[in-house]
């Protein structure tokens, strides 16, 4: 009974997100412009509780490149580019960011993380253009399957399968699978095989 309730509110809340969902993904490809996904994505992250888990998990369901409605988004967290894809059973703490990302399967990102669009999406190259005239080059993050990363981290590099990133570590160069990364910069501190 209790697994009948649950399926008829995601199907409620899904529904009721709907048409923000569905205007986000027309502006964007008519447009190329993420403005309405940003308002609603900003928007919903401010939703708190349960309803709000579920409110996030229906809108990035339906508008990011791949996400599943088993996606838990804590409270103040969003996703900023829609191309991003977010594999099944990804848990996503409070107040953390990700920007341009492949995330895969039962990946936890803790609180306060930000997944940056690559290490150059400020570019400070040209000093003869302005610091808010320049363009970033973004680029996709590679987050394996089954990876952990701790609280206050930044990432901007690739990080691989079943690895564990400590808190406060600032991922700048790519970290492989199954070592634990500690530290500014991440360095592989021990092997988990």
């Amino acid at each position: 009974m209790k697994k009948i309730i649950k399926k008829v509110i995601i199907i409620i809340i899904y529904l009721g997100v709907l048409p923000s969902g569905w205007l986000s993904k027309l502006i964007y490809k008519l447009f190329k412009s993420s403005l309405v996904f940003d308002f609603f994505a900003q928007g919903y992250s401010l939703v708190p509780g349960v309803l709000g888990v579920m409110i996030r998990a229906c809108f990035y369901q339906q508008t990011l490149a791949e996400a599943h409605l088993d996606l838990f988004m804590g409270f103040g967290s969003f996703i900023s580019k829609i191309n991003t894809k977010i594999g099944q059973g990804v848990l996503i703490n409070g107040h953390s960011t990700v920007g341009l990302a492949n995330i895969g399967d039962g990946v936890v990102i803790a609180n306060y993380v930000s997944v940056l669009s690559g290490g150059k999406q400020h570019n400070f190259e040209n000093l003869e253009i302005g610091i808010l005239e320049k363009e970033g080059i973004y680029s996709c993050v590679n987050i394996g399957n089954d990876v952990f990363i701790g609280d206050q981290s930044v990432v901007m590099a690739d990080i691989g399968e079943k690895t564990i990133v400590g808190a406060g570590s600032i991922v700048v160069k790519e970290i492989p699978s199954y070592v634990v990364a500690v530290g500014n910069p991440a360095r592989v501190a021990k092997k988990r095989k």
